[in-house]
């Protein structure tokens, strides 16, 4: 047998590798890539799990962001609807309680009239000289005396006049007045508060403490001011600065030994000024008059016309001079 043949019969193996390495490379391609393949499968399907979470989550979240949405909703409209319920309400006793307030104005008005209408001198308030006899039960009265009196008083009632209080605008007053309310303002330079400044205030607090009182009005224009009765006085506190100058028998505006019910003291500090009746009052009549300004200036005097309001600042000033003159009210 030659050579050849027993190559052919018997080849070496280095022939069987050459031939079958292609074969192998091949079967490894394949297995790699169905694994890859494999890999890319279960990966897509956990990110498909993961994006049905995510979108069940999304549908969760936008149901509970559009409940959240309509409870907000409603109750804001729960809130606007009780809101406007209050507000009716107010209004509602608001307009009652000035319709009120309008009755009481007209019948103390009407009872003011009524007062300054009669005579100081009437019959109805003279008393017959000594003294008053007690009352008793069972005894009868002189019908002669009393007849006699009566007829007496009604000759005097007959002679005397009727005499009743009457009032007209005065035309420059009023004017100023209208011109102020146009631009209200708390400047002393309009005319119209100048004229009541020179007036009024400066005489009614114009006291022998000069300084004290020009503090004073300082404090009622800032409104900083404070009066407080002397026997309502919360539990005591102790500073080192605190200040009292008078004292409950001395005036600390005037200077003169009277009876000083209540003090006075300015915005936060603590320095106390005791004052008599007489002065207190001067004081709150000038307050009195910057409060109602105030409300004018601020819109709160809606339910009174232009002269109703010019009456109303007349009283004040009234109040005023009849203070400064020295006649004043004191509570008992």
């Amino acid at each position: 047998m030659c050579r050849k043949q027993f190559l052919l019969i018997n080849p070496p193996p280095i022939f069987f590798l050459h031939h079958t390495f292609p074969i192998f490379l091949f079967c490894f391609i394949i297995c790699v890539f169905c694994s890859c393949h494999c890999m890319c499968l279960k990966e897509l399907k956990l990110k498909d799990e993961e994006c049905e979470r995510l979108s069940k989550v999304r549908d969760q979240l936008g149901q509970e962001l559009e409940e959240l949405t309509a409870s907000l909703f409603e109750e804001a409209h729960k809130m606007v609807h009780e809101a406007n319920l209050k507000q009716a309400t107010a209004e509602k006793q608001l307009k009652e309680a000035l319709g009120k307030i309008d009755v009481l104005q007209a019948e103390v008005a009407a009872l003011k009239t009524l007062v300054l209408s009669t005579s100081p001198t009437s019959p109805c308030k003279e008393m017959p000289p000594g003294p008053k006899a007690p009352f008793k039960k069972g005894h009868a009265r002189n019908k002669s005396t009393s007849s006699a009196m009566l007829g007496s008083h009604q000759e005097v009632a007959v002679t005397q006049p009727i005499v009743r209080e009457c009032k007209e605008v005065d035309s420059l007053l009023f004017t100023e007045f209208k011109v102020w309310k146009e631009e209200p303002t708390l400047e002393r330079s309009c005319s119209f508060l100048e004229r009541i400044y020179r007036e009024d205030i400066y005489p009614c607090l114009t006291f022998s403490k000069s300084e004290l009182g020009s503090a004073i009005l300082e404090a009622v224009e800032q409104n900083t001011l404070s009066v407080e009765p002397v026997g309502f006085q919360p539990l005591p506190v102790v500073k080192a600065s605190a200040v009292e100058c008078g004292g409950p028998k001395k005036c600390a505006l005037c200077g003169q030994t009277k009876t000083c019910k209540h003090r006075i003291k300015f915005g936060d500090s603590s320095n106390y000024y005791y004052v008599s009746p007489f002065c207190r009052y001067r004081i709150t009549s000038v307050c009195n008059f910057f409060t109602y300004i105030r409300y004018i200036l601020q819109g709160l005097v809606k339910q009174q016309d232009a002269e109703q309001m010019f009456w109303e600042v007349m009283q004040l000033r009234k109040e005023m001079s009849n203070t400064k003159l020295g006649y004043y009210k004191d509570e008992l």
